[in-house]
């Protein structure tokens, strides 16, 4: 018993596993509890519905749509376990800019380690599975990222190409998107960045993706639908910071998690390939 209530109080698997099936008012109250999951434990059913800019019925519509019996039960199974010290400060303040040293630093670690956490609770492990599966069986890979998401990007495409002969990089400077991109084929699999902001041409990318019949990924954040009907699998990472920015402490997880996966299911062919990269810097006398 103690594990099902366990999993009920799980609000964001609840979310994650609906979503599809969720009508356009219900999704802004799913992006609101994705984006802050205290918000369940800190609100009444009112002070939500007027954040998230949503109807009282539909929020009640909403819990009942997720299985709880009601508002008041959700929020009751949120709070087990929970120390309620810690919610007397108002989340939504606004941000102390001036953090400096250790105690400052001790609370952007707890932050960090909640965001993975979070991240890893909500990530269905058949996704994860179809990832590492669609990467790894790749003729080519295509890593996507722009903004932001570049160094997000470089930094997958900087692992994957240590155990994969073709990775991709876009945007690749100096040369037009489409051009590039021409080169697509059933048999190659797509990885975008896309947390925070997502611009019209990585929308377009994904669907010409589609259209191409490659297999697309997509890692994101919570406050995202995902775009479901372009990424035949999503990935949400919570990527709530401290002050001013994001933290991306658990996206650059999930990429590392996969880059090693795909090395594994590659097996001996990855290693192969590895050690032939360290002859060649030996070769050439790089630095180790």
């Amino acid at each position: 018993m103690k594990k099902t209530t366990e999993k009920s109080a799980r609000l964001s698997e609840r979310i994650l596993e609906s979503f599809d099936v969720l009508t356009k008012s219900e999704r802004l109250l799913a992006d609101h509890f994705l984006e802050h999951p205290d918000s369940l434990v800190l609100h009444t059913a009112a002070e939500i519905s007027t954040q998230a800019k949503v109807s009282k019925a539909t929020t009640a519509r909403f819990f009942k749509r997720l299985g709880f019996p009601s508002f008041k039960t959700a929020q009751r199974m949120a709070r087990v376990g929970r120390d309620d010290s810690k919610y007397k400060k108002n989340v939504y303040s606004e941000p102390v800019p001036n953090l400096s040293g250790r105690g400052d630093l001790a609370n952007h670690l707890a932050s960090d380690v909640q965001n993975l956490i979070r991240t890893i609770e909500a990530i269905r492990s058949d996704d994860l599975k179809a990832a590492v599966t669609y990467l790894s069986r790749a003729e080519k890979i295509w890593v996507v990222g722009f903004g932001d998401n570049y160094p997000l990007a470089h930094f997958a495409r900087a692992q994957l190409i240590k155990v994969k002969p073709d990775i991709r990089m876009i945007p690749l400077g100096g040369f037009s998107v489409p051009e590039e991109f021409a080169s697509i084929r059933p048999s190659d699999s797509l990885l975008a960045l896309a947390i925070g902001r997502r611009t019209p041409t990585l929308r377009s990318i994904l669907q010409s993706a589609r259209l191409a019949e490659a297999k697309t990924i997509s890692i994101t954040d919570l406050a995202s639908s995902g775009s479901p009907e372009l990424a035949e699998v999503t990935l949400r990472c919570r990527t709530s910071g401290l002050t001013y920015f994001d933290s991306l402490a658990s996206p650059v997880s999930v990429i590392t998690y996969l880059c090693m996966a795909v090395a594994d299911r590659l097996g001996q062919n990855a290693v192969e390939r590895l050690r032939y990269i360290d002859s060649i810097h030996n070769d050439w006398g790089d630095a180790g």
